[in-house]
């Protein structure tokens, strides 16, 4: 009877509306498991107030909410303020702004008019599928047998971060679609080059770009390698002409926004010292580990199977070295400020990781009559290692989310109007909480008085001051205050913050 059921299964896959229904079936299930009321911190929680700010403010106004801008011009307690050491807003002609590219807050915009804030993880979702969609086209032209593309499928839906990317709250997933569609349109071409297929690979590598920044490193990585090529077939020159075009409208686009061709995240970019001995340990976190989180062999040590395909010249060839390329520019070049990882993979590669997996697979297919038996069980062993890894990941990325949710009950219950957040403790801005804050931060104790008589001078009369335990203690959560009696002192722990509420008046 298993028998029989897995033989269907193996058929249904094999097809392409088979292949996408099991995908969909999936992530729509995990989707379903994962979403919690979608209340996210960190990059989801300035994601979700983005979006909520882009729909206070209409389009196409970009620039964020900051409940204190008549009190505070200069954007002093601005939270989470580049000019303060943080990593996710900065001030631009007199407006602030987040980090993250605006473009997929625009995107998200209609589905959130629609949806509300379930809009935006079934974005993630549309792409998702999408991207299967792209991914069986791949493993068409790579000739996959059934049970290879049935490998595949769950190696990349279980084992790999894959399908969290794809139902939550990032613009990841579109950038992976846009460059597994666009490697789809150059590894089509055959023995001659289909102008065709390298202006649909230049729009959908330069998509990708306008949502993730290291899909720049990429598509310039695979156009060097073209390059080689221009003076044998001078129609290769239409895949980096076609997606440098839309680089620079993107350029363009970013700095009339926000004064900077990289957009914010060019600010964030620069913010950083560059040294390159920091470079290469980077490198290494990407390929391997680093900082609690696997790098790309360290979570999926059976691609080191590719080698065992013989290079070719031709476009799995030029895709190949171009990807390597990315991989060594991405380590060398991209800042060392942000955290590589999602714990099992890096992040940083996650657009070309589904379409290494599925060659990875096609790799083996070919390969697999010619193995000996301990090589067969070491591929399978590290297939299996990578997918009750992915298993792992996601019931912890589960259990994070459910304590998130319950501290955003808490800071909602036992948080007054106005919180103030001591330095390195936002942990839900304005939007996140069940009714709206005004939120503010201070980076030093001096600071704190200078925000109470702002505040007094507009008739406020109470704050909460929220800070993580492990940093402020409640002895030092609340500064001392020189100008102001604190009154009506109410303090509340929850798991991981301390927070106190209490009225003040001037000594």
């Amino acid at each position: 009877m298993l028998i029989s059921f897995y033989s269907r299964i193996l058929s249904f896959s094999s097809k392409p509306s088979g292949f996408l229904i099991v995908g969909a079936i999936f992530l729509s299930s995990f989707l379903g498991w994962q979403y919690q009321t979608g209340i996210r911190v960190g990059d989801g929680a300035i994601k979700q107030q983005q979006l909520a700010d882009l729909i206070q403010n209409g389009l196409p106004d970009f620039s964020c909410r900051y409940s204190g801008k008549e009190i505070d011009p200069e954007f002093r307690f601005l939270p989470l303020d580049l000019k303060k050491g943080s990593t996710m807003t900065h001030v631009y002609n007199g407006k602030c702004y987040y980090v993250f590219p605006f473009y997929y807050t625009a995107i998200q915009y209609p589905f959130a008019l629609l949806l509300g804030r379930f809009g935006s993880f079934f974005l993630s979702l549309v792409f998702g599928i999408l991207t299967l969609r792209a991914l069986f086209q791949i493993s068409e032209l790579f000739e996959l047998k059934p049970q290879g593309k049935l490998t595949f499928l769950g190696l990349l839906l279980i084992g790999s971060a894959f399908s969290l990317f794809a139902t939550d709250l990032s613009e990841t997933v579109i950038a992976i679609y846009g460059v597994t569609q666009g490697f789809y349109f150059l590894l089509r071409e055959k023995e001659s080059t289909q102008a065709k297929d390298l202006l649909l690979a230049g729009l959908f590598f330069g998509f990708s770009s306008f949502f993730r920044q290291e899909t720049i490193l990429l598509s310039a990585s695979i156009s060097l390698v073209y390059l080689f090529r221009i003076f044998r077939e001078p129609k290769t020159t239409i895949f980096p002409f076609t997606y440098g075009t839309l680089l620079v409208a993107q350029a363009l686009i970013n700095y009339s926004v926000v004064g900077h061709p990289l957009g914010s995240r060019g600010y964030l970019q620069e913010s950083g010292v560059y040294r390159f001995i920091d470079q290469i340990s980077y490198l290494g976190q990407l390929v391997f580990w680093g900082n609690g989180s696997l790098g790309l062999l360290g979570a999926y040590p059976v691609l080191a199977f590719i080698f065992f395909w013989k290079p070719e010249k031709n476009s799995i060839g030029r895709i190949l070295s171009g990807i390597l390329l990315f991989i060594l520019l991405s380590g060398i070049l991209t800042s060392t400020r942000f955290w590589q990882g999602v714990l099992f993979g890096p992040r940083f590669l996650m657009t070309i990781l589904p379409f290494l997996l599925l060659f990875l697979v096609s790799i083996l297919e070919k390969n697999w009559e010619k193995f000996s038996k301990p090589v067969k069980i070491t591929a399978l062993s590290l297939i299996i290692y990578s997918m009750i890894g992915g298993i792992i990941f996601d019931r912890l990325y589960y259990k994070f989310t459910k304590s998130v949710v319950k501290e955003q009950q808490e800071l909602s219950e036992h948080t007054s109007k106005i919180v103030i957040y001591r330095k390195g403790s936002v942990f839900l801005p304005a939007n996140s909480f069940q009714e709206e804050r005004e939120v503010y931060e201070i980076d030093t104790d001096d600071s704190f008085d200078t925000l109470l008589n702002k505040l007094e001078n507009i008739g406020k009369k109470e704050v909460t001051v929220v800070g993580f335990k492990d940093n402020y203690p409640k002895e030092i959560l609340v500064p001392n205050s020189k100008n102001y009696e604190l009154e009506n002192r109410s303090f509340y722990q929850s798991p991981s913050i301390n927070m106190e509420t209490f009225t003040f008046k001037k000594r």
